[in-house]
């Protein structure tokens, strides 16, 4: 990853837990004047994935090269499975056991990695962590329980600035049980954005607008780096997009997955919507918001109602963005406006001041490198494949808390897990919110709970796909666990 896209062993297994240390809730400055209270029930479930319902769901999938074209007449070769772009979207319910057989017909190595999806470890699709990536001309096939429900999806663990941009990506959706969803809406439409022009030499993603003095306030206000990138909705570009019509008053879900290597996007339309799911998992109750900012490897489901009559969009308001345009029309007159919000962020779902509850193990990350500080991004000081694995133990409460000192945003994603966000930029949040993904922009802070209840070796990265190419890194590995990971890296 860090010097290059090509395969490699980096090292073999570590055997000592190396830098990360172990440390008390007092130890850490941002935290420390925060006072623990009794151990609280996590919202995450005890197992990772519910049982098996008995059916089996398979699917084929062939991932060859092939020519893309756009509505505009532009095309580009890219990475297809069953010749489409992207992949084909994944509908299965919670329970149904997952069969997919995967033929890789690339004249290169490739995975696929189900984010957000519970799998056990060696299905999880990293290299040299999970498992070895699938050769030219060989085929795999992946199989687990589908679970938790929510809008989830997939994507390559190979190559990732290459095959991710490409084509090697796609939606999957997890109905629960019983189609029993605790936002009933009347529609629904899933909304996949991508990047596409990658072009070496070029610092890709959201960086502080204000330089270091903005950084130094919280970096609050963020813009592109990028340069050429073309903005892909649905494997097209916006302008092939037909208008959603919806009547006055109904409810529609819009399911929305930032398949983006590197870039953010920040939603807003003419009136409120209300955000029901964060990374595919319910809020306790949805909160009405008039903007979203969606990192990469974000997913955000909300629900939508007609703010006017006639046309109307759904679009990004970050600039460079302007073709990021989702059209709507209204069937009929709207007499009744969506309630007004503000703009979501992680601590929407709190009221006041929350306690950090008791954990077993506790490790801090600084985030740092990129820019002026050289090539490479770092975690506690080291890049990738050198940072030291957090060493956790089976059944134990664990609290991750990271700061981020560059002048980037980094979305970090932990790999076979879902975990709660307990306190963001020093409050400690009364309602955690259950994620995959967390988002820190320059000068941010947090912490992130989780539970040790799926053992295995699990990668846990910046999905900016350079920064993590470049370093930004580490990896989860459960003590027990009976196969070490070796780094063999793309």
């Amino acid at each position: 990853m860090a010097n290059g896209d090509r395969l490699m062993t980096r090292r073999e297994f570590l055997m000592a837990l190396g830098g990360v240390a172990l440390i008390g809730i007092g130890g850490y400055p941002f935290i420390r004047n925060f006072l623990p209270d009794i151990s609280a029930p996590m919202a995450i479930p005890e197992h990772p994935t519910v049982q098996w319902n008995g059916s089996v769901k398979t699917f084929l999938f062939n991932i060859s090269r092939g020519n893309v074209s756009l509505s505009n007449g532009s095309s580009f070769d890219g990475y297809l499975i069953n010749s489409q772009f992207p992949g084909p979207t994944i509908r299965v319910r919670e329970g149904d056991k997952v069969r997919i057989t995967v033929n890789n017909h690339l004249g290169q190595p490739t995975t696929l990695h189900w984010h957000g999806v519970n799998v056990p470890s060696p299905m999880d699709g990293v290299p040299g962590i999970s498992r070895d990536p699938i050769q030219p001309g060989g085929s795999f096939i992946y199989e687990f329980v589908a679970g938790p429900s929510g809008t989830r999806w997939y994507h390559s663990h190979v190559f990732e600035m290459d095959q991710i941009p490409n084509g090697l990506f796609g939606a999957l959706i997890i109905d629960p049980v019983n189609q029993n969803e605790s936002y009933p809406v009347s529609r629904e439409a899933t909304l996949v954005f991508s990047t596409w022009g990658y072009q070496s030499g070029i610092d890709y993603g959201m960086q502080s607008s204000g330089g270091m003095g903005q950084m130094m306030t919280g970096g609050r206000n963020m813009t592109s780096s990028s340069q050429g990138l073309i903005h892909i909705i649905n494997g097209d570009l916006s302008t092939a997009l037909k208008p959603m019509v919806i009547r006055p008053g109904e409810k529609v879900r819009l399911r929305l997955i930032n398949a983006s290597g590197t870039e953010s996007y920040w939603f807003t339309m003419g009136g409120s919507f209300l955000v029901t799911h964060t990374d595919g998992n319910p809020l306790s109750s949805p909160v009405p918001v008039s903007d979203l900012y969606i990192a990469p490897a974000e997913r955000y489901d909300i629900v939508v109602t007609p703010p006017q009559t006639g046309k109307w969009y759904l679009r990004s308001k970050m600039g460079g963005q302007e073709g990021v345009v989702i059209p709507f029309v209204t069937d009929g007159a709207v007499t009744t406006l969506p309630t007004s919000g503000n703009s979501w962020s992680y601590s929407s779902t709190s009221s006041g001041q929350g306690k950090l509850g008791k954990v077993n193990q506790n490790f801090a990350l600084t985030l740092s490198g990129g820019m002026m500080m050289g090539a490479n991004w770092t975690i506690n000081g080291q890049s990738y494949p050198n940072t030291a694995p957090l060493r956790i133990q089976r059944g134990d409460r664990v609290r991750i808390e990271m700061r981020n000192m560059s002048m980037m945003e980094h979305p970090m994603h932990l790999h076979g897990h879902s975990f709660e966000i307990t306190s963001f930029n020093g409050r400690v949040l009364s309602r955690p919110l259950v994620k995959d993904v967390i988002n820190l922009r320059p000068m941010e802070r947090c912490t992130i709970d989780l539970l040790a209840n799926n053992p295995g070796n699990w990668f846990f990265h910046c999905h900016n796909l350079q920064h993590m190419r470049d370093g930004l890194a580490t990896v989860v590995e459960y003590a027990d666990y009976p196969i070490p990971h070796v780094d063999k890296w793309m």
